[in-house]
């Protein structure tokens, strides 16, 4: 008879139990409070990078998925057109229309449409399943991978960026490096290089839908020295970044874009040179005599910084940068400063402390902790990696916020560490009380995010509430699009301001001077001297420069429209009789005493244009009357004088000189809201405070502007809301512009569209 072996029943692992329970409840978390505006708003694709990311997945799936296929986009920086971003951002389009081909053929659009917008609840779970491993990994202690993973779940910061149809590509790219450390930590610790594969293939999509690749790959190489610097490398190490850099190498060598080794060398080549520092190392531990080897980080530093210091000069000496623009920012602070562009750019101005305290919360604190704990306890290289990582995001976040959505998954790891490290620490000397207490300050904490990332989830898609700060929502734009989309010509040329060119390119369908990005300078700053200067110098621009008629004319060819987007008040007073105020309350929405301010283009005209087109800004607003009328008042003595006094400085853009009164741009709103009938326009400061305060608002009011190329033809106003004013009310609306380029005299009836309804 033959024996047998009893064979061991399977232990049943409790903790991967909790770990899968604790995961799958905070991935619940993160998703509803990330879905919550779908609740209370229409979805739409939100804000307006995203827009242009889903525009390029739909040119990808209109030819099936092959992202070499993909014809230029003809819509781009007109007359010119351009190659949808293959540098960096097709990943994200690309894998959108992967997702959407079973249903493209019944759906179209539609299908990568829903896509786009529903991949970011994948982004939210991915994100919290991504924090958990990777400092699970390194620490070997899930309460602090609980704790990374919770900061990940209801981070305020990244809801901003991660709400349905947000499209964030920096939360994707952060995503696919924590995943690629996770794998990394794997092969170290179980002695298994193979796991550098599916490292490699996270570093490939963190490449092609993030495109940080220099990011990515240089905070990778500085890892590695300092791995050999703490003299921990090892064999196992050497292997499972080769892997890892042979597999993104060849995997990103297939897409069409510039980061691939067949393409360039930026990634790919480059990457591998890092696993053959690390063999060089070990080589030299093997065959030089002790006391060289005792001194061999010194000489390696040396080597590498002469290595540095010599390509660096090399590419100066052929007047090439070896820094990309955007990261050499983060070096060189005052770099900026000589970009006019980047000093108009929110994202691209330094923050202080305490923005990034409210971006990023108690894990700005505890990430500070989880680089020190890394540095003295886990000198791995997955760990050492991060601790790069952390350093350089967290110091270029406070440089530039656009990275800020990617800088808090890196602290939010690091925060694990940290909590982590002192949990482990002080339950080994059988101190409860002090983790106890940690933890309920985290959790403390975190509550207080999650308050603030559900009241922010409840905002609207910035395109249905006309990009304002405010919770409501607003069809200004909507509308305005929707009558380019179906009442222009498809050859048909918008000009705007370059922040609503993916919009009208994506949503109206037609080509535009400038996009919401910063490849062509040039058109942009020409973008900004057409509307500083008077409309004449805006016809000649088009017809030398464009080669481009007014309608009417014998050479026409093209039409041509011009879009402005701004706020506007109407006064109406007991009597009933109106009056037009370009902007909207200084002090909205509080009681309307005659002074306004801008949200749109005439704040952008008098602060952005100015710079970019290198204009003194004192030619365009009065600053010193705007000083000195705010001294006299905070000087007055008066009870009301300090409330004064900031309702009138907040009103700097509308305290117009005469260069701005003839500015194309201050022309279009004057002859805009002449058009509706409905009362003259105020002149801006005209009211004296002694009305403002008490009584009827009585202004001056601005001549008949009838400009002679440039004629409304759309004029959409959504009411945003209506506040009490002296001897009456105002109800204040968000205006979108649309004229048309005309031949003098011609005369072309506007449409007008007051809250949907045509009058």
């Amino acid at each position: 008879m033959q024996s047998t072996k009893a064979i061991p029943k399977q232990k049943f692992d409790k903790f991967k139990l909790l770990d899968t329970l604790v995961v799958t409840g905070l991935v619940i978390v993160s998703i509803t409070i990330r879905i919550l505006s779908a609740t209370a708003f229409p979805q739409s694709v939100n804000e307006f990078d995203p827009w242009y990311l889903f525009y390029n997945a739909l040119l990808i799936a209109q030819q099936g998925g092959n992202w070499y296929a993909v014809p230029p986009d003809v819509h781009a920086w007109f007359p010119w057109g351009f190659f949808i971003e293959l540098g960096d951002t097709i990943g994200l389009p690309w894998l959108v229309a992967l997702f959407s081909m079973p249903f493209y053929s019944h759906f179209g659009a539609n299908a990568v449409y829903t896509v786009a917008i529903v991949s970011d609840i994948v982004l939210d779970a991915l994100g919290v399943v991504a924090a958990f491993l990777a400092v699970d990994a390194i620490t070997e202690n899930r309460v602090g991978a609980y704790v990374a993973a919770a900061v990940i779940a209801v981070s305020p910061s990244l809801t901003y960026k991660n709400l349905l149809g947000g499209l964030p590509k920096t939360s994707w790219g952060a995503t696919f490096v924590l995943f690629a450390i996770y794998f990394m930590t794997l092969a170290i610790k179980r002695k298994k290089p193979v796991y550098g594969i599916p490292a490699g293939v996270m570093i490939f999509l963190a490449n092609v839908t993030w495109g940080g690749y220099t990011y990515i790959d240089l905070s990778l190489a500085i890892a590695a020295f300092l791995l050999v610097l703490l003299n921990k490398n090892d064999e196992i190490t050497a292997k499972s970044l080769t892997l890892l850099a042979i597999t993104s190498a060849f995997l990103t060598s297939l897409a069409p874009n510039n980061i691939g080794f067949m393409s360039g060398a930026a990634h790919g080549l480059s990457l591998l040179i890092i696993p053959l520092f690390l063999y060089l190392e070990l080589y030299l531990r093997k065959v030089l005599p002790k006391e060289i080897v005792d001194s061999k980080n010194v000489i390696i530093g040396a080597f590498i910084v002469f290595i540095i210091s010599l390509g660096i000069l090399g590419l100066a000496s052929i007047g090439k940068s070896p820094i990309p623009s955007r990261y050499y920012a983060i070096v060189d602070p005052f770099f900026q400063f000589s970009v006019p562009i980047d000093r108009t750019v929110a994202e691209y101005i330094p923050q202080p402390v305490s923005a990034m305290i409210q971006d990023f919360g108690i894990s700005l604190f505890l990430s500070i902790l989880g680089i020190y704990f890394i540095l003295i306890k886990r000198q791995q290289l997955p760990g050492l990696w991060l601790l790069v990582l952390g350093v350089a995001s967290i110091y270029g976040t406070s440089e530039q916020p656009y990275l800020f959505n990617y800088t808090a998954y890196v602290a939010a790891a690091l925060a694990g560490v940290a909590v982590s490290e002192i949990v482990s620490k002080f339950m080994e000397k059988k101190i409860r009380l002090v983790p106890i207490l940690l933890l309920a300050i985290v959790g403390v904490s975190l509550l207080a995010d999650a308050g603030i990332a559900i009241e922010v989830s409840y905002e609207p898609p910035s395109l249905l509430n006309s990009a304002t700060p405010y919770l409501v929502v607003n069809y200004a734009w909507t509308s305005a699009l929707d009558w380019i989309n179906h009442n222009t010509p498809h050859n048909a040329f918008i000009m705007s301001w370059w922040d609503y060119g993916y919009w009208i390119e994506t949503v109206g369908n037609r080509s535009v001077i400038d996009e919401n990005n910063t490849l062509n300078g040039t058109q942009i700053k020409l973008m900004a001297e057409m509307f500083l200067n008077n409309e004449t110098f805006a016809a000649n621009v088009l017809e030398k420069d464009f080669h481009l008629y007014p309608y009417g004319s014998p050479n026409y060819t093209i039409p041509v429209y011009i879009v402005a987007y701004d706020a506007a008040t109407l006064y109406i007073n007991s009597t009933g009789l109106t009056t037009w105020f370009i902007g909207y309350p200084s002090n909205f929405p509080g009681t309307f005493i005659g002074y306004t301010t801008s949200l749109g283009d005439i704040a952008k005209a008098m602060g952005a244009m100015t710079t970019i087109a290198g204009y003194p800004i004192n030619e365009y607003i009065n600053i010193s009357a705007i000083n000195s009328t705010v001294f006299d008042l905070e000087t007055s003595g008066l009870p009301e004088a300090q409330q004064l006094a900031q309702i009138i400085a907040n009103s700097e853009p509308m305290a117009w000189t005469p260069k701005a009164y003839h500015s194309l741009v201050v022309n279009m709103f004057i002859q805009g809201l002449q058009s509706l009938n409905e009362g003259p326009v105020a002149a801006p400061f005209s009211i004296p405070l002694s009305s403002a305060v008490s009584g009827v608002l009585t202004p001056s009011y601005l001549p008949r502007v009838n400009m002679l190329y440039f004629k409304p033809v759309y004029i959409s106003l959504y009411p945003l809301g209506t506040v009490p004013a002296p001897g009456g009310e105002a109800e204040v609306f968000i205006v979108v512009l649309i004229y048309q380029f005309v031949e003098p005299y011609v005369v072309i009836p506007p449409t007008v569209v007051v809250n949907g309804t045509s009058s």
